[in-house]
């Protein structure tokens, strides 16, 4: 195990300039693969056994899975690694999400109850199974994350990469290998999670172990206070994932699976521009932090700008690339016939730029302390996203529901930078914080 440990992640005996080169590059690798690896699975699950249960096995993985790994994750990332001056120990936040996991698998288990044995027209077996294990999955996903987010805070971006990288690789490979062998999707999501199990034993709860000083005392009512001091960030998280997937849910309950896999595929670029503008911001986060506590506003403003504008690139290439070739590569990549929804598919990817501007924003609300703004502004345009979705699904379908999310997208960014340069001009000004 140790050999292994050295092979795969080296020593932390590097000067500080290698540590900022190996964490730019490891976490653009790792944010990349990850995004990848979900384009992937739903491609290569409908080339390999079809849309139809492609189209199961994308909502479970994309779109409830998903859900579910918020609910485990609590929107402690982006507060774990931003608390620089160490107010909560890591053995104080791996305890609240061992909490928060188990959590995320009871609420999992009513709701596919509830839509196996209430719903009219329920589940099928497959599906119901299908489901639980990628919720599972999922859950282990946001287990490994209160590692990945100690690696950050550590100043060891490098270490979250690679951890990433390697277990998603170990999961997905086996996860394709079982089903190109079997043609079962149960057996085969059995497998995933059995290795996203292994890939958390070898490569986060293993290389802790290279992190020196790490501290994993737990003293006596932190973990209720850090609940409660997270639990508007978690609302928040839940809420901006149930607005980024409403549009999957209103086409899974008002269409066919094979509806889902087409609708999985036209929004697979999104998972790739947001991934992407989230390895460009994440070695940003701890030196924005210490800028806004030192009153650095210049620097502060000066950055903010540099990744919006690279945000606003990205989403304009994604944008070219999706009008000239989008339709036949996604179709040819999904096996699905995508022609009659370009529009949809420009729609996505413009609303996926709207999203990754606003997650900026949404993590400079976090460093500013303002957590309560965040969820403020999730509660309207959540209770807007269910009528938006479930409308215009049933209105324009495919199409329709791409809408829909471009639109709730563009409403949550613009409320969130408002909230964000109202109270930065209040600090600059010296009439305090939010």
């Amino acid at each position: 195990m140790k050999w292994l440990r050295q092979r795969m992640f080296g020593s932390l005996r590097t000067g500080t300039a290698e540590v900022e080169r190996q964490n730019i590059a490891w976490n653009m690798i790792g944010s990349l693969i990850y995004a990848g690896s979900s384009m992937i699975l739903t491609a290569l699950v409908n080339h390999l056994i079809g849309p139809e249960q492609g189209g199961i096995f994308g909502f479970a993985f994309s779109a409830f899975g998903q859900q579910m790994f918020l609910v485990a994750y609590f929107g402690m990332r982006p507060f774990q690694s931003t608390d620089v001056n160490q107010a909560y120990t890591f053995g104080e936040y791996r305890r609240v999400r061992l909490y928060t996991c188990v959590a995320a698998v009871i609420f999992g288990i009513i709701y596919i109850f509830v839509n196996s044995f209430i719903v009219p027209d329920g589940y099928s077996r497959q599906k119901t199974v299908v489901v639980f294990l990628m919720v599972i999955y999922k859950v282990l996903d946001g287990f490994a994350d209160v590692y990945e987010s100690e690696f950050q805070r550590e100043g060891r971006l490098y270490l979250t990469g690679k951890a990433m990288a390697y277990r998603t690789i170990l999961s997905v490979i086996l996860f394709l290998g079982a089903l190109y062998a079997t043609q079962d999707l149960v057996f085969s999501c059995v497998i995933a999670v059995l290795a996203q199990a292994a890939g958390i034993l070898l490569f986060d709860w293993n290389t802790m172990k290279l992190v020196p000083g790490v501290n994993l005392s737990r003293a006596a009512g932190k973990s209720l206070a850090l609940i409660r001091e997270s639990f508007l960030l978690f609302l928040s998280v839940f809420l901006d994932g149930l607005i980024f997937a409403m549009a999957k849910y209103a086409v899974d309950a008002q269409m066919t699976s094979m509806d889902t896999a087409i609708f999985v595929a036209v929004f697979m670029p999104t998972s790739v521009i947001n991934l992407a503008a989230n390895f460009v911001i994440r070695p940003f986060l701890t030196k924005m932090s210490y800028q806004w506590e030192e009153k650095k506003f210049v620097e502060f403003t000066r950055d903010l700008k540099r990744l919006v504008a690279i945000i606003l690139v990205l989403t304009v290439i994604a944008l070219a690339g999706a009008w000239a070739i989008g339709v036949p590569v996604l179709g040819a990549i999904s096996n699905v016939e995508l022609a009659p929804y370009k529009s949809g598919l420009l729609y996505i990817i413009l609303g996926g730029g709207f999203f990754a501007v606003m997650n900026l924003f949404y993590y400079v609300l976090v460093i500013m302390k303002c957590q309560r703004r965040i969820f403020f502004g999730y509660v309207p345009v959540c209770l807007l996203s269910v009528v938006l979705s479930f409308l215009l699904v049933k209105i324009g379908g495919i199409n329709g529901g791409a809408f829909s999310y471009m639109l709730e997208m563009l409403v949550l960014m613009m409320c969130f930078m408002g909230q964000a340069f109202y109270v930065f001009h209040r600090a600059k000004k010296q009439q305090g914080g939010c």
